[in-house]
């Protein structure tokens, strides 16, 4: 197996050239932004006795944003990955600044419950999002309502006030209102889901956060818990409550959520953590990443899971990087899965 990730590690240096900045046109006061990604792995996996190991393309992103004035933004996101045609097109938004504390943006995408949703994958250091955030969000995992990518259509009012003495702000609000159907959906029901969400930042390097998602599903399949069946709307409510600390060389995130699917409560922690080990040459750093999650998916019945990782990630040119790391997943009920994954990132 070892052997095999050096093979895979090897292969993927020639490709590290690629790596470059953010591409800017400029066309009178207007400006065009180009940007991309691309995430490759190799994974070993050992579930429950069950053993495979392959390369995959896990995205590949490829994002513009329109400058049209000052105060004007459009921005377009496609995944040239995707299998699934109706998740080729992730993103799609305007957005008008009146002022630094009001700013209305219309369209699809992340939705802003919790902190980790809004993240991008490239600043993911456990390479996955967590499950409980991917489950009750709507990224991934949640049967009854379907895998969206942690997005959907909607309008948000945002904003960011009360400036300190080193300029950064405060207080940073969302409030949105959205169809709560996933992205290139149309509405299934005749409920709009509403979305609030406030973030303290008592210095520029520390976010304390809370966040509610208050809305209402249309199940796709019948609820595993007997509560409802497909076709049926249920309540579909989250709440979160978290806190995010950058103060080099130590990262810290950690959340705690909460969420109902009707009659059935569910919640989840993780806390992810990096420590910079060394800070090399031409902006180069490797950091040690650890990561622990518990999710519950029902608990009333403890449908639960815990999730463990270790390993490292080496950033070789500002935000392309290799990790490669080691995750144990331990549920309460059914197999335990060891997963290895190798993850090489370019980014410009």
């Amino acid at each position: 197996m070892k052997r095999l990730g050096f093979i895979a590690l090897m292969a993927m240096l020639p490709l590290m050239g690629f790596c470059q900045e953010d591409i800017h046109i400029d066309v009178g006061n207007a400006r065009l932004d180009l940007m991309g990604y691309g995430l490759s792995t190799y994974t070993v996996e050992d579930n429950g006795g069950e053993k495979t190991n392959g390369f995959k393309v896990e995205k590949i992103i490829l994002m513009a944003n329109a400058r049209i004035t000052p105060k004007l933004d459009f921005f377009l996101m496609v995944d040239a990955a995707s299998q699934d045609t109706k998740k080729i097109l992730h993103e799609y938004w305007g957005q008008y600044k009146f002022h630094d504390a009001f700013v209305v943006k219309f369209g699809q995408y992340k939705i802003p419950f919790t902190i980790e949703n809004p993240i991008s994958p490239t600043a993911m250091g456990n390479i996955y999002f967590h499950d409980g955030m991917r489950y009750m969000v709507g990224v991934a995992g949640d049967p009854v309502y379907g895998n969206y990518v942690g997005r959907d259509f909607g309008l948000t009012v945002s904003g960011s006030a009360f400036p300190a003495a080193d300029g950064h702000k405060y207080l940073t609000y969302y409030a949105g209102v959205f169809n709560g159907t996933g992205i290139n959906q149309p509405e299934n029901n005749t409920q709009k889901d509403v979305i609030l969400r406030a973030d303290y930042n008592p210095t520029k390097d520390i976010t304390v956060s809370t966040s509610a998602y208050l809305g209402t599903g249309h199940a796709i399949a019948d609820d595993p818990y007997g509560c409802f069946k497909t076709g049926d709307d249920y309540k579909r409510q989250r709440w979160a409550i978290g806190v995010e600390a950058n103060t080099a060389p130590l990262y810290l995130r950690s959340e705690y959520i909460r969420g109902w699917n009707d009659g059935t409560p569910m919640h989840s922690v993780y806390a992810e953590a990096w420590l910079r080990l060394f800070k090399l040459p031409k902006k180069q750093n490797l950091d040690v990443v650890l990561d622990y999650e518990y999710f519950d998916k029902n608990i009333f019945i403890s449908d639960a899971t815990r999730n463990y990782t270790a390993g490292l990630q080496w950033w070789f040119h500002k935000q392309c990087r290799i990790s490669s790391l080691f995750q144990f997943k331990d549920p309460i009920e059914g197999s335990i899965t060891r997963r290895w994954v190798t993850q090489l990132q370019l980014r410009f």
